[in-house]
């Protein structure tokens, strides 16, 4: 199995502080600048926070996914006679 399809939560951070690439060589801290706001996931953000590198910016959330309800139903008109 090559693709997971459960969805990750999502937390909304501000960084604080530059984080230190050296402690958290996993992830790519490039794109992070201080005073801005990242929607990341919670492990990530997790991590972040507890190092005081960032500060929550909001709530969890799931990622957006489009709803397919399949071909629009609309009422049947009855004939007249």
């Amino acid at each position: 199995m090559t693709e997971n399809h459960t969805p990750e939560y999502i937390l909304r951070i501000r960084i604080i502080a530059p984080p230190d690439p050296e402690q958290f060589a996993e992830f790519d801290l490039a794109r992070f600048h201080v005073g801005e706001i990242y929607e990341v996931p919670v492990r990530l953000a997790t991590l972040l926070m507890i190092s005081g590198y960032a500060e929550s910016a909001g709530a969890i959330s799931l990622p957006a996914e489009a709803a397919d309800f399949g071909w629009p139903r609309f009422p049947r008109v009855k004939p007249t006679r």
